[in-house]
């Protein structure tokens, strides 16, 4: 093939599809990364659309569930059960699952598009780790949140216009009422764009209507509060509290504690620096950015998910990629950290079931793999607080200047 064919982003698309048609062609390579989850493919759209069928027949949604093939109760927003209304049912779960799937692998080869082909093997990497494809197995419906906020921001790539953040923050709330965390995605405009009357209303209308909505929902947030069984591929900061028999809101607490002083400290001695700064960057690609750290953020710190949650670290990309190719120390760091932490439990079980060894997640296993993602969380934390810093010193210049 000509090699001038060949773009960076072809040839990530080439090593995605080649990843996933393998994978499919070869469905046992996810039993031995310990991804198989009942042999079933989109197992949390169907879930969904369950709950759906069974509020058609009156049956109660947050009950258990007969008609799932686990007999789970709806434990999502009831926005999700308005799909009955658009005619879909059970039988449409290979529709409905491979739809969010595709719009999530379509707005992140958009987001991320590699300038080089270190690059594409870097993000080939990245899309085909354990987060990804346990999120597509299951057709998860973070796909559906990382396809409305990544639209949005691309949106805003290609025009920075006050209606295009409004269309933005209107994507954040629709996203905030089908999964409750998307309203921390809000944040970020104040990390990365200067604080203007516009700016600021659109923050503040887009962050008063989120949280009716999260109060409208705040039974239904209250039902999805449920402690997942010890195992791998988890995310947030009480894994580790967990395992070392602590727990609690004083734990949330100090991890709260944790994570500032780690960013102050990332602050101070400069580590993470100028995410506001313009000549560091294209705006989109910072406010990309702070999207995405305010998003693991909030979940890091809001309790235990499974790890799909790290899809919107890809939002991470396009910036701390320029700013590692630019020869930052931090955002190196936190590339290496970041791809370290998806693949960490998915080597192991590779090396684990591949041997036949029998093996549980052990204390120290959880200490070694943990402590660089609070590492990573403490860095995201120190761009945020530069940016906020930045923003605000700039905003009160301009208003002592007579």
């Amino acid at each position: 093939m000509n090699k001038s064919l060949l773009t960076p982003f072809r040839l990530l698309l080439v090593l995605v599809l080649t990843g996933l048609c393998a994978i499919g062609l070869w469905p046992d390579v996810l039993e031995t990364m310990g991804l198989s989850f009942h042999r079933q493919w989109f197992l949390d759209s169907y879930a969904i659309l369950a709950a759906n069928d069974a509020a058609a027949l009156g049956a109660d949604p947050a009950a258990p569930n007969a008609l799932d093939v686990l007999n789970r109760p709806h434990a999502y927003s009831d926005w999700w059960l308005g799909l009955r209304w658009l005619g879909l049912t059970r039988e449409d779960n290979f529709l409905f699952g491979g739809l969010a799937g595709l719009a999530f692998l379509g707005v992140a080869l958009a987001v991320v598009r590699p300038a080089s082909y270190r690059a594409a093997g870097l993000l080939a990497v990245a899309l085909l780790s354990p987060p990804c494809l346990i999120a597509l197995q299951r057709a998860n419906n973070d796909l559906v949140i990382f396809a409305l906020l990544g639209a949005g921001l691309l949106a805003l790539r290609a025009e920075m216009r006050p209606a295009r953040l409004a269309l933005f923050a209107a994507l954040v709330v629709v996203a905030t009422g089908l999964k409750y965390y998307p309203a921390a995605a809000l944040g970020g405009l104040l990390v990365v764009l200067p604080w203007r009357r516009t700016t600021i209303a659109i923050f503040l209308l887009g962050l008063a209507a989120a949280l009716l909505v999260l109060f409208s929902e705040r039974a239904s947030i209250g039902r999805g509060m449920f402690t997942l069984p010890m195992s791998f591929y988890q995310f947030g900061a009480p894994v580790l509290w967990r395992d070392l028999a602590l727990g609690g809101r004083t734990m949330t607490i100090l991890a709260l504690g944790l994570i500032g002083l780690g960013g102050i400290l990332a602050v101070s001695r400069s580590w993470t620096r100028d995410l506001a700064d313009a000549t560091r960057g294209p705006e989109a690609e910072r406010l990309l950015f702070a999207v995405g750290a305010c998003l693991l953020l909030g979940c890091f710190l809001a309790g235990t998910s499974y790890v799909y949650r790290w899809i919107f670290a890809l939002l991470l990309w396009p910036w701390l990629w320029r700013e590692a190719t630019a020869g930052r120390g931090a955002a190196r760091w936190a590339l290496g950290l970041w791809l370290g932490a998806i693949w960490t439990d998915g080597l192991l079980c590779l090396t684990v079931n591949s041997l036949g060894l029998a093996y549980r997640p052990m204390l120290g296993w959880r200490i070694l793999t943990q402590f660089p993602v609070w590492v990573l969380m403490m860095l995201l934390a120190g761009w945020l607080l530069d940016g906020f810093l930045a923003q605000a010193r700039a905003w009160r210049k301009a208003r002592l200047v007579p």
